[in-house]
């Protein structure tokens, strides 16, 4: 249910900053730094969705931006447009935008609003559609442009028994791609689209059990966009982002310097394909393609798996080449900072909906997290969007964050979500949201001044988010811990129309833990890590130096000690063959539950097969041993099964694999204990039932700039936490608090030198509930 009451923040918090043996970005005068933390300017604080409910005026514009400035502390705007809808309840209506979107009208409207906001210094995020997701333009495309909106494979199969002679209309509408015969016991397959002629299929089918199926894509199935169409995007930008920039060029890079894209993926319909994939994949692999499309819907044998990684890889690349990569190559020539996501980017797989967050946002400028559907919905996932980001050397992610947190959501909520995100690599906030029309709030909750819940907390968390997004954005995360993203595994497990799987974005093998790692790495283990996909991990980026794997970028550039290889069935022989180098060269391996036995390459599982035999002494093909298993080399190379990621055994593990990890925190027992959120939200016995990782937490993010180090610790749980800290170094540490903009006060720390000569510096971590912590100094 819902609390009708406000709780101020009163309890103090600090930042910690420690010197770095390296600069991570261009130094920067550190006064102004300073300063910015005193008083964060506009780029820094919250910029939240303003839903256009109603029919603007310039004297409404003026107050509502004004006061979102002045009274709540936001740094601008992001503008959302609307088509009228009926709210949730499915009584009440919620008013689209007046005057109507992309009207002369509606641009004369939004030229007050970008007058207002230069006036006040505050800024525009560019949303780049009416309502979401982008794509759709209130059903325009449909209407205007059918052949630009989505297109879906689909199939038409008979079984028959051989021999005999078949003559069957074959479905074309509305591109025919190819007819296929295959043998249902034995898994041949034959080409029969040569035989296809005028729509009629004419075959002398052998001797066995067939499945004949033809293949066809529809069109206009889907009123958004075709996202892998340059076409379709060249219209779409045309009709939305050229619009504005043909007005309003001229705030653009100054009081415009964002856009935003909106859900830009497939949700919902997983065939989604494009006439272009047949073509990639004959090229990239030289087979017929048709010959493999049965392995989207069967098992066609030893290649199954592989044809679906190749199939389900190339849709997600050209995903990102598409509408990501255009609407971020645009905004540049005019000056502007492209961010955006995807539909479901917190969910377990990402293969029936976007396809893989490595390959969607490796053209995005600002990686952006979608943080909705309530608190702590989804918050495992959030790590491979700013792991991608990491990947890429892009040091700043967005976040979208609190539409749809409705029975949770009180101000303590504003900063326990917030410094959930910001550990996980958040530095840029997008409220969900103001409305225009308070009365008619078609998502909640409303985060604005005259919010009775949330109102009189805004303009304190405006202060507090903008302090700490000064000091997190740019520089470099420090990590010791890389986390293999079991893409290959999630693509190959993952059939169409299969009605016996679960629902979309959960449909994972059976052991898949890696999400589960994730959330117990950074909140109860309280190690942080990195997501390493592995097309990107046997690329020169990464690169083997002595006993560490290297993030070779020019910002985030990182140096891992540990690789985590979570549950999967099928991995990259070639990415294979760098985890051993790794492990020759005397870096450190934990693997769970199941280690792969299929290669993702079509051929060579025996060459996978063999690999791990040689890494860890396991037979992959075989029942995995119930016990841990240990294996290790001349060189200091570790290579450590678990049969499970439980919390307690995967932290010993970990604590054996990296004795001298860059942060320590010493365990806190009652954070295990159920917390208050959970008991008022759920009731006692629901609550028992609650696993251990939706709880709050208690974790940390390490970032290096300006010849710095910043800790930011964050307690997002119930409970007060005290607790001892060591972190790597002789370092002067000193208290920056981004509730006051205080700055200064020494904190009281003592070295301690290991027998392997390490030096640590140790301090008592004193944190009340829902608090964070920032502490930045300098290497002795």
């Amino acid at each position: 249910m819902t609390r009708n009451f406000v709780v101020t923040i009163t309890i103090s918090s600090f930042f910690i900053l420690a010197g770095c043996t390296s600069s991570s970005a261009p130094t920067d005068n550190i006064k102004e730094m300073h300063t910015n933390f005193v008083n964060p300017p506009n780029m820094y604080r919250p910029q939240p969705f303003w839903h256009i409910n109603g029919e603007l005026t310039k004297e409404g514009i003026y107050e509502q931006i004004t006061d979102a400035h002045r009274k709540d502390g936001f740094g601008g705007v992001a503008i959302l447009p609307l088509t009228p809808a009926q709210m949730w309840n499915g009584k009440d209506i919620c008013p689209g935008t007046t005057p109507e979107y992309l009207s002369e009208g509606y641009f004369d409207r939004y030229r007050d609003i970008l007058e207002c906001s230069k006036e006040l210094g505050t800024e525009v995020i560019l949303y780049d559609d009416v309502d979401f997701p982008s794509g759709v333009l209130g059903g325009r495309m449909t209407k205007e442009f059918p052949q630009h909106t989505q297109k879906r494979l689909s199939k038409e199969e008979k079984d028959i028994v051989g021999p005999q002679k078949v003559h069957k209309h074959v479905p074309t509408k509305d591109l025919f791609m190819g007819a296929v015969a295959m043998n249902t016991e034995t898994r041949e397959r034959i080409d029969l689209t040569d035989l296809v002629a005028d729509g009629i299929l004419t075959w002398d089918a052998p001797e066995g059990k067939w499945k004949i199926m033809s293949f066809y894509l529809e069109y206009n199935v889907d009123s958004r966009l075709d996202y892998m169409d340059e076409a379709a995007i060249d219209q779409f930008i045309s009709m939305t982002y050229e619009q504005y920039a043909k007005r309003f060029n001229d705030f653009f890079g100054t009081t415009v310097r964002r856009s935003f894209f909106d859900d830009v993926g497939y949700l919902g319909n997983s065939r989604y394909w494009n006439a272009a994939l047949t073509e990639s994949f004959e090229n990239r692999y030289g087979k017929k393609a048709v010959l493999y499309y049965p392995a989207l819907w069967y098992n066609i044998g030893s290649e199954t798996e592989a044809a679906r990684i190749a199939f389900y890889g190339l849709r997600a690349e050209l995903i990102g080449e598409g509408y990501p990569k255009k609407v971020g190559e645009w905004s540049a020539r005019h000056d502007l900072i492209s961010m955006g996501h995807p539909p479901g980017n917190y969910e377990p797989t990402a293969v029936d909906m976007y396809g893989d967050p490595f390959k969607y946002y490796r053209h995005v400028p600002v990686p952006l997290m979608d943080a909705i559907h309530g608190y702590p919905y989804g918050r495992p996932g959030f790590k491979l969007i700013s792991s991608a980001a990491d990947a890429f050397d892009r040091p700043n992610v967005a976040v979208e964050i609190y539409g749809n947190y409705i029975a949770e959501m009180d101000s303590l909520m504003l900063y326990r979500a917030a410094m959930e995100l910001m550990v996980r690599g958040a530095n840029l906030f997008v409220p969900h949201g103001m409305w225009y029309n308070p009365d008619m709030v078609k998502i909640p909750p409303l985060i604005a001044h005259y919010s009775k819940l949330l109102g009189p907390a805004l303009h304190q968390y405006s202060d507090y988010m903008g302090r700490s997004v000064s000091l997190l954005q740019d520089g470099n995360r420090v990590v010791d811990i890389a986390v293999l993203y079991p893409i290959e595994s999630l693509e190959g497990w993952y059939e169409l129309d299969n009605p016996n799987r679960p629902t979309i974005g959960k449909d994972v093998p059976p052991g898949t833990d890696y999400n589960r790692i994730s959330d117990m790495l950074t909140g109860q283990i309280r190690q942080d890590f990195t997501f390493v996909h592995p097309e990107e991990l046997i690329k020169n980026k990464y690169q083997i130096i002595n006993d560490e794997l290297c993030l070779s970028a020019s910002v985030t550039h990182q140096k891992y000690k540990l690789l985590i290889m979570p549950s999967s069935q099928i991995l990259s022989v070639e990415a294979l063959k760098k985890i051993k180098a790794f492990y020759e060269a005397g870096g450190k391996i934990l693997a769970t539950h199941q280690l792969p036995n299929k290669s993702a390459e079509f051929g060579r599982d025996t060459e996978l097969v063999n690999l791990i035999k040689e890494i860890f002494g396991i037979n992959p093909l075989e029942t995995m041993p119930d016990k841990q298993v240990s294996e290790s080399n001349p060189q200091g190379g570790k290579a450590l099964f678990l049969p499970s990621a439980e919390k307690d055994i995967l932290a010993k593990a970990i604590e054996t694999l990296l004795p001298d990890p860059d942060v320590h925190i010493e365990k806190v027992d009652h954070l295990d204990q159920p917390d208050a959120l959970h008991r008022r939200l759920l009731g006692v016995d629901e609550y028992r039932n609650l696993p251990s990782e939706k709880l709050g937490m208690l974790s940390y993010i390490h970032k290096q700039k300006n010849r710095k180090d910043i800790y930011l610790f964050a307690n997002s749980t119930d409970h007060p936490v005290k607790t001892n800290v060591s972190l790597k170094g002789k370092l002067s540490l000193e208290i920056w608090n981004p509730y006051t903009g205080s700055m200064g006060k020494k904190v009281n720390s003592k070295y301690e030198k290991k027998e392997n000569g390490i030096t640590y510096t140790t301090f008592t971590l004193d944190l009340s509930p829902v608090n964070s912590v920032f502490i930045i100094g300098e290497e002795k």
